[in-house]
């Protein structure tokens, strides 16, 4: 949805009963419902597989991001009220079990519009500010230090968590990859991968092997983080490789 559509999109999904979009847990889109084709037009068939912030204009993105990321913390999951030109805009995302695994947990988004309301809505939730530091626990105790962001050179999942790797050494962080992206700056940390997210400030070289790309990292042990192939292209645009 290009942002210079913006007008045009909301004119649409005005006319949409509900819209039902589900996600795998790397937020690339699985299925829709027909009101989600309709407002795509001739794009609806080429959505399957893409991320889903890549569908939405880069001011919306963090906000998009933040809604995901919180879907699994109640059982009620997330929901805002956006304010548009054509009327109140609710959506609301929902944690969803897609396979048998721990991991195998995506998402369901909802919206649909709640008209003109007669009372003023109550302000949209506002993403939360990127993060300055990062908590990592690092030896033995129960103390969470906190590192400067700028010093993080990737993230990669482990389990419902993350391992930190600094440009000094690598560090368990508790929190998870999904969590930490929507507090990221998308300017600089990009997810490479569905397990990996890296500082692209750091990254010293990209490297093919036996036709897969990888990136070099600028940390003490020049780490090398994979690619996945969806992202290549893209990565090739942001580094130029």
């Amino acid at each position: 949805m290009a942002a210079g559509e913006g007008q045009t999109f909301e004119y649409r999904l005005q006319r949409l009963p509900i819209g039902v979009v589900t996600l795998d847990r790397d937020r690339r889109v699985l299925a829709v419902n027909g009101a989600v084709q309709n407002l795509l037009g001739g794009a609806g068939g080429d959505i399957f597989g893409v991320d889903i912030l890549d569908l939405h204009p880069p001011e919306a993105r963090a906000k998009v991001g933040w809604l995901i990321a919180s879907a699994g913390e109640t059982p009620l999951g997330a929901a805002i009220i956006v304010a548009t030109r054509m009327g109140n805009l609710l959506a609301r995302a929902m944690a969803l079990r897609i396979g048998p695994g721990p991991d195998d947990v995506g998402a369901i988004l909802m919206f649909f519009t709640l008209g003109d309301l007669a009372a003023a809505p109550e302000p949209e939730p506002e993403p939360d500010a990127f993060l300055m530091k990062l908590p990592i626990q690092k030896g033995m105790g129960d103390v969470t230090a906190l590192i400067d962001i700028d010093r993080v050179a990737a993230l990669s999942a482990q389990g419902h968590y993350a391992e930190a790797l600094t440009l000094e050494f690598s560090a368990f962080c508790p929190r998870s990859l999904a969590a930490l992206e929507a507090r990221l700056d998308p300017a600089l940390f990009v997810r490479v991968h569905r397990r990996h997210i890296v500082n692209l400030s750091h990254v010293r070289a990209a490297e093919r092997l036996d036709g897969a790309w990888f990136l070099r990292m600028a940390d003490k042990t020049g780490a090398r983080i994979p690619v996945g192939r969806r992202q290549v292209e893209r990565l090739r645009k942001l580094l130029a490789f």
